[in-house]
Formats: C-alpha cells, structure tokens, sequence
C-alpha cells in the first residue's frame, strides 16, 4: 500500500520540486542520444555524441563531449533533466554533475502539443484502477461502471499536478477532495464487504500520510 501512496505524493510533489528551482530552468525530456559524426573523424578521436532534448514545443539538438579520460555519456533516452536555455547552449543542472554547459547544434520548433488532462501524472489512471481492483475484488462489471469514475478523477488529479502556483499541501488538499468526491460515487455500486474494505483502505492510507509528512518535516 505504501507504495500507491508513495506514487501520489510523487505526482502531487512532482512541480512543487520544480517550482523551487531557479526560474531560469525549465524541465526537458532527452529524446535520443546518438554517437556524432563529422567529415574525417578517426577512431582514436575523441567521442562525442548528439543529444536531443524536448524543452516545451522545442527540440534541442546539442554536441556533448565526455569529461576527459571517461566515455560516460550521462544522458539516456527518456531522462528527465532541468535546463537553462541560452543563445546557443543548453545548460543542466544535475543532483551529480552539477552545472554542465553543453553547445547547441541546432533546434527545431514541435506542433503545439494537445492538452490531454488524462495522460497527467502518467499511469495514474491504471495504476488506480488495477490498485482498488485488487484490493476490492471488483468484478467485471463494477470495473466497467468505475472506470469513467476514475477517469474523471484523473483529469482532475492532472490539473493539480502541473499547476505550479499551488502549494504542496493545497495541492494535497485539493487531492483529498477529489478523492471522496470519486468514492462518493463509486460506494452505491460496492457490496457491504467492498464497502467496509474501501473505508479500512482509506483510514490506513490517512495515518500512512500523516507518518510520511510528519517524516518530511524531521
């Protein structure tokens, strides 16, 4: 259970750890990494590699270079990484490395991405499903009458997650009112066993948060 729970405190957290950064950084995604290639490079040259990176509707390209005597690439399709974009370099700022300023080799601009408040804090929505699924016993057809249940909820949930004016306890909060709304609406469709299973789960999920807020703030 604690691990559901860890999975929203996570999402809830997700861009108030982001809000905290410096202005000037913005949260990317690196897409691909590849080795570079130029006209006469030799195989004693020293390696370098092409990294692209989406920052909002822009796709960097830039030329990264190993610190010397490693071949560590430090960057990986599908990374999450925080960056300062200048005139013509990409700078990151890692929990490891540090500050790394790394040139640009060129940028594209991507079609303006659709907002999909269902794919907000990914796997929200299976994750919940298949957790109140399991620990329910819901049947078939109960899974059928939740699911547009759940899925508003996780429409709601997306909102507050990428809303980086709200705090992490008003986002908690919010959270917390979501939730009941949701099971207001799926308690008339539980049997007394769900029933008293949904309300056990609840109260276990209240003090396992109490006991990790009251860790943060030690």
């Amino acid at each position: 259970m604690r691990g559901w729970l860890g999975f929203i405190m996570i999402c809830v957290a997700a861009v108030s750890m982001l809000s905290q950064t410096s202005s000037n950084y913005q949260p990317g995604t690196v897409t691909a990494v590849t080795a570079h290639e130029s006209l006469g490079q030799q195989e004693s040259d020293i390696h370098r590699y092409d990294v692209s990176v989406e920052v909002g509707n822009t796709r960097y390209v830039v030329l990264f270079t190993p610190p010397k005597h490693t071949e560590d690439v430090m960057f990986h399709a599908g990374n999450d990484v925080l960056v300062q974009v200048g005139a013509s370099t990409l700078t990151f700022d890692g929990p490891v490395s540090g500050k790394t300023e790394i040139p640009i080799l060129r940028r594209e601009t991507l079609p303006a991405p659709r907002l999909d408040w269902s794919q907000a804090c990914r796997g929200y929505f299976s994750k919940k499903l298949e957790h109140l699924s399991g620990i329910l016993g819901l049947t078939d057809s109960q899974q059928a009458h939740v699911k547009p249940i759940l899925e508003q909820e996780t429409g709601e949930v997306g909102q507050i997650c990428f809303n980086p004016v709200l705090s992490r306890e008003q986002k908690l909060n919010r959270y917390k009112k979501i939730v009941q709304a949701s099971d207001n609406k799926i308690k008339p469709l539980l049997s007394v066993t769900q029933l008293q299973k949904l309300e056990d789960l609840r109260r276990e999920q209240k003090r396992e948060l109490k006991e990790i807020l009251a860790k943060q703030k030690s």
